[in-house]
């Protein structure tokens, strides 16, 4: 098995995509000192420019097989998977998608099965919510790096879930202590009626 770092995976990410064609998309944040008009949250000027979302993607699929830390496969509706060599990491379901009928504008990160949705980019494509494609991109690594990086956990119940990684957690619904139902997922203690996945890193912290 490859023995790779953090630092040796965004540095091949970034070299493999300098020779993409769509490292030359670009557009700077269109509001950066006002707020939204009203108008723009209803409005996607150029969907086209999101391409580089699954770009980047394939990008990250890439330099994961290509350093030996996962294996590409295909689920049977046809969403890519990819299996971590790393025992105790989650396999991941990458599903590039389709935003305003545009395919490979988005993306959702699954893990789970049922598959569990635990990464989406964009949040939302409107115009009001744009923030430049240098944030964008940003977003799609953090993402990546967030649930692939070691300490990950989902929580989910019918009235809670609490999605936690090396960095923090958000949570939404009844969810109690959520620091302390973090570290219990962590410890290996589980409760009944939650689904709990624990993920560990798929290369050397």
């Amino acid at each position: 098995m490859t023995v790779a770092t953090l630092p040796d995976v965004l540095r091949a990410v970034e070299s493999a995509w300098v020779a993409r064609p769509e490292r030359d998309v670009s557009w700077p944040a269109p509001h950066p000192d006002r707020d939204p008009l009203d108008e723009e949250y209803s409005r996607v000027t150029d969907p086209e420019r999101y391409l580089v979302i699954g770009a980047r993607v394939a990008v990250w699929v890439e330099v994961l097989v290509d350093l030996g830390l996962a294996e590409r496969t295909t689920r049977p509706d046809g969403v890519l998977r990819l299996v971590p060599a790393v025992d105790g990491a989650l396999p991941l379901d990458v599903d590039v998608r389709s935003m305003d009928g545009l395919p490979g504008t988005a993306v959702d990160l699954s893990v789970g099965d049922p598959a569990a949705v635990v990464g989406s980019q964009p949040n939302c494509g409107c115009d009001a919510c744009d923030d430049g494609s240098e944030t964008l991109l940003e977003a799609v690594d953090e993402m990546f790096v967030g649930i692939l990086g070691g300490g990950f956990v989902l929580i989910d119940s019918k009235h809670s879930w609490i999605l936690a990684t090396a960095d923090g957690w958000s949570a939404t619904g009844n969810t109690g202590d959520v620091a302390a139902a973090v570290a219990a997922a962590r410890r290996g203690e589980r409760r009944r009626g939650r689904r709990t996945l624990v993920g560990a890193a798929w290369w050397v912290r």
